[in-house]
Parts: structure tokens; C-alpha cells; sequence
């Protein structure tokens, strides 16, 4: 076995996950690791060694440091994409594309942006978040950050302006616990008024904001993992593709700041929750019609006109929204999950998945799993 690989850890924009990531692949091939600037991030005058992972940010200084190595570098950001690196980083835009389609399945019409920071993850889950809701409803967002962000008094004026009930995206879980404390301050209820989505699905912050957060889910520890994967292999001399290697997005945790219904047809609203507590029985539309005491033509155009999609539509991509659950949340099999989501069988899950994913259910679970 060849020398134990020096290795420097210096994320400009540190986070634990990513650390875990990281720190199991360096245990696994046996480096030493150096986390020792990660105290005071005074960056080192003279380092030796064979590679550095980071994720660089707006320090002059960081950029100055990583530029002038002579080992092989892999980043976890996107800030300097000027800077010829190979790169590992979550897939922002699906990210946009995510939270438009959580706040669709639960019937809203009016739809806002919030951000406190500007930069490139910022800019594309905004604009696929946007290009989203344009494309399936013909419908544009609200942006809240266009002249302040931090400035509180500027910004409740504008969200007590929003049209009623509103859903907000926001960049992060840091900024859309911002925008919960706002929103309690000037008198809106959460989810009532303003639902509120984040992204990254940091628990420190979702399970203990004033109102727990709804947050696109991703796996930092997965990016960090396959960062120190990629620079194992820059170390050992291999060619890595110069293409930048995104990581799918998992889905939505859904808690309390998104967990209502905001469909104005009262008939249409029941009917929701009357699939969302059965989708697991057989039920098709002719059912639901006869259950709500109206044709099934009519059904259609009353959902229609509510959601903008058709109620098999909805009903095929809520059993699947569940049934990626389970493939990430247990060990149960394809089988089983048809079972436990409303399929008739395996196959018939497995054709559904394949025609919205494009992929089976295997190969999802296999692609998200943790690694």
C-alpha cells in the first residue's frame, strides 16, 4: 500500500454534511486529512501535500490560495466558475424546478421568490423556479429581493401586499426561517397567508423555527463523498470528465410552513384530502365522482380549473411523489411500495416511474441512495 495521501480540507462556506462526506471517503482510503484551519480559517503560508478539496466563496483570499497550488484541486461550489476546476455540486436548478411543482400539487395561484443573498445557486434556482411556474401555468413569481432583502420594515410591507394565500420560495433554510419571524412579526399566518419553502433541509433550522420548515432535501454528505472521490482520482494521475457533476435533489420533507391545501373549490379541496389519506386504496376517477355526488366530466373540469392538470395526472405523480419516499425512507422492495402507494402491481409502478423519471424505481434508489 503506497503512502497515506496529505489532504486539506478548506471549505470557504463550511458545512458539517459535506465535512461527513468528505471525512468518510479520507477514512475509507486511509489520507490525513487536514481540518486544522477550519478554527480561525487562516489559511496556511506553506502547505505540503497531494490535494485540496474546498468550496470557494467570495474570499479574495481563498481564490488567491487555490490558484497558486500545485496539487490537484476538486471545489463543491459554484462561485468561481471562471476557474478551470473540476467540480461536484447539487443540481440547483432541479432544485427550482422542485418547489415550483410542491407548490402546484397543492393548488397554489400566486407564487414569490425570496433570497437575502445573491449569488450563482441563487440565480439558478430562481430561474428555474420561475421558468417552471411560466411554463405549467403561464403564471410569473413576485420577487422579494429586489431592493433590500435585510431591510425588514421594506420587505413585511411588500409580504402584506402579496396576494392571498401566497407561496414563497426561498434560496435557503436560513432565509426562509428569516421570512417565518417576518411574517409572524407583521401579523400572517404560516401556512394560512404565506407558505414558506427552503431549500437544503438543514434540521437545526426546519424542526426548530416558530413554524417547522418545508424544505427541498438534498444530500451534502453524498457531494462531499463524491468530491473526495473525484480527487482521489486527480491524485492517483486519472483524467476526470471536465463536465460539472451535479447531484439530483431527493424530493420535498414537508412539515408545517407548506402543510395546507390552497385550492378555493371546497369540493376540490375535500377531495384532495380524501386522497391524500387513501391514495394507498384502489380509487379512480369514476370512484372519486361517484363519492363527490357529481358526473365524472364534471369532476374533471372542476379539478382542472383548480390545479391546472387532470385528476389521473395528479393522482399517478402524488402515489409516485410516495412511493420515491419509500425507495429513499426504507428497505421495503419495488413490490411492496406498489402495495403501500395504490398500484396494481410492480410492473405498473415501475412503467408509471420510468414515464414521469425516466428511470425505474431501482435505478433511483440506486442513484439517491446515500453513499
Amino acid at each position: 500500500m503506497g503512502a497515506s495521501k496529505h489532504v486539506l480540507m478548506v471549505l470557504g462556506s463550511y458545512d458539517q454534511s459535506a465535512h461527513e462526506g468528505i471525512a468518510r471517503y479520507a477514512g475509507e482510503q486511509g489520507w490525513h486529512l487536514n481540518v486544522s484551519i477550519l478554527k480561525d480559517f487562516q489559511l496556511p503560508d506553506a502547505w505540503k501535500g497531494d490535494g485540496i478539496i474546498t468550496s470557494l466563496n467570495n474570499s479574495r483570499a481563498l481564490e488567491d490560495f487555490i490558484c497558486k497550488t500545485q496539487v490537484p484541486v476538486v471545489d463543491l461550489s459554484l462561485w468561481r466558475m471562471d476557474l478551470p476546476l473540476p467540480r461536484v455540486v447539487v443540481d440547483n436548478a432541479q432544485i427550482g424546478r422542485l418547489a415550483a411543482q410542491h407548490f402546484l400539487d397543492l393548488g397554489y395561484q400566486h407564487f414569490a421568490w425570496f433570497a437575502l443573498a445573491k449569488n450563482p445557486a441563487t440565480q439558478l434556482r430562481f430561474r428555474a423556479y420561475e421558468a417552471f411556474l411560466h411554463e405549467h401555468m403561464q403564471k410569473s413569481c413576485i420577487r422579494l429581493d429586489t431592493y433590500s432583502a435585510r431591510d425588514a420594515e421594506f420587505l413585511g410591507k411588500n409580504i402584506l401586499e402579496l396576494p392571498k394565500p401566497c407561496a414563497i420560495f426561498a434560496k435557503s433554510d436560513y432565509d426562509a426561517a428569516w421570512l417565518v419571524n417576518l411574517c409572524k412579526d407583521c401579523g400572517l399566518r404560516v401556512p394560512d397567508d404565506i407558505a414558506i419553502l427552503g431549500a437544503d433541509d438543514n434540521p437545526l433550522i426546519c424542526e426548530y423555527a416558530p413554524i417547522k420548515l418545508s424544505s427541498v432535501r438534498y444530500d451534502l454528505k453524498k457531494i462531499g463523498y463524491l468530491g473526495a472521490n473525484m480527487l482521489n482520482q486527480l491524485m492517483a494521475g486519472d483524467a476526470v470528465s471536465p463536465e460539472l457533476v451535479l447531484v439530483p435533489p431527493a424530493g420535498v420533507t414537508v412539515r408545517a410552513s407548506t402543510d395546507l391545501m390552497a385550492v378555493s373549490d371546497p369540493v376540490i379541496r375535500d377531495l384532495l384530502q380524501h386522497v391524500h389519506a387513501h391514495y394507498r386504496q384502489s380509487m379512480g376517477i369514476k370512484d372519486l365522482a361517484d363519492r363527490f355526488q357529481m358526473s365524472r366530466r364534471q369532476l374533471e373540469i372542476r379539478f382542472r380549473a383548480a390545479l391546472n392538470t387532470s385528476l389521473r395526472n395528479y393522482l399517478i405523480r402524488f402515489r409516485l411523489k410516495e412511493a420515491k419516499r419509500l425507495l429513499l425512507s426504507s428497505k421495503a422492495t419495488v413490490e411492496d411500495i406498489a402495495a403501500m402507494t395504490g398500484f396494481c402491481h410492480a410492473p405498473h409502478l415501475s412503467h408509471s416511474f420510468k414515464k414521469y423519471f425516466n428511470c425505474t424505481p431501482v435505478q433511483f434508489r440506486k442513484a439517491h441512495r446515500s453513499v
